[in-house]
């Protein structure tokens, strides 16, 4: 799922910046061109809203995708845990 199953939504104690909404996830994902399809699973026709607003806003600046690379970079950890999926 594009939230990593909501893990993304709830920060790492190593972040400082902004934490990522839903959209802004979706966004992400949606940003490469090898992508067809986002799948989403709202709570609530209020967050459904929110994430079909990601339909109308323009793409990710470069600079945005960088630093959503580097938040998912340590979101995604060191393959270290059974969760990780970053595997060294």
């Amino acid at each position: 799922m594009c939230t990593r199953w909501g893990t993304l939504l709830k920060g790492h104690p190593n972040w400082q910046g902004k934490l990522p909404t839903a959209a802004d996830c979706y966004r992400y994902v949606l940003q490469n061109p090898a992508t067809d399809l986002a799948l989403t699973a709202p709570k609530s026709r209020k967050q459904l809203e929110a994430n079909l607003t990601v339909l109308h806003t323009p793409l990710l600046y470069a600079q945005e995708v960088a630093s959503w690379q580097e938040y998912g970079d340590l979101i995604y950890g060191t393959g270290q845990d059974a969760f990780d999926t970053q595997w060294i």
